[in-house]
């Protein structure tokens, strides 16, 4: 088997995880986008131009991983679940965050626990909870 045959079924065996995270980075820069058009304008302080930001981009991201990622159709009752798995990621960087801080870790560590696991654990739970596959 070539390399570039490896790299082609590693690609289809891994294909919605990388989806959902270009999907991530994007919402990234949608959330940023906004925050930054928002205070830039005068529209809005910080706080509420992140919660404007949070909410653009975790909508965004909803109708992007059902079409793209894990190609079920939207639906309100997945949109609740997509939401709470989003709330759990928040809780799970905080613990990541506070640990590190506890420990006497720079912060960068922190962020790095975050980089590292937020995602993995992000795209198996919705996996295995919002977009599970019909029974």
């Amino acid at each position: 088997m070539t390399h570039a045959e490896r790299f082609r079924l590693l690609l289809v065996r891994y294909r919605a995880f990388i989806v959902f995270g270009v999907i991530g980075v994007i919402n990234t820069l949608l959330h940023s986008g906004t925050v930054i058009a928002l205070v830039e304008t005068g529209l809005a302080g910080p706080v509420a131009a992140n919660v404007a930001g949070f909410a653009v981009a975790n909508t965004a991201s909803f109708f992007a991983n059902c079409r793209y990622t894990f190609r079920q159709l939207p639906t309100w009752q997945r949109y609740r679940t997509f939401l709470a798995v989003s709330m759990l990621s928040l809780a799970l960087t905080v613990a990541l965050s506070w640990l590190a801080e506890t420990m006497g870790w720079h912060y960068l560590i922190g962020l790095l626990l975050v980089l590292l696991f937020g995602p993995v654990l992000t795209f198996a739970l919705h996996r295995a909870f919002t977009f599970r596959p019909p029974a």
